[in-house]
């Protein structure tokens, strides 16, 4: 199973500033991603739910939130 990211321009430098408030895993997967015309294609093989949190803020950046 996997969990692929794309991350846009904006998106991309919304995680730039965050970044050290990543895994060293999820910031190695970033930067040894290639980026397209489209955004940066983040693929992750999660082996177990170490990097669960960070998924989730990853979802974050591409999710607008709420304004209820």
């Amino acid at each position: 199973m996997g969990f692929m990211v794309i991350l846009g321009k904006e998106e991309r430098a919304k995680f730039e500033a965050d970044k050290d408030a990543y895994a060293k895993e999820i910031q190695q997967v970033y930067e040894e991603s290639k980026t397209y015309h489209d955004g940066k294609w983040l693929m992750f093989e999660p082996k177990d739910q170490s990097l669960f949190d960070d998924f989730m803020k990853l979802l974050l950046i591409k999710r607008k939130p709420n304004r209820t």
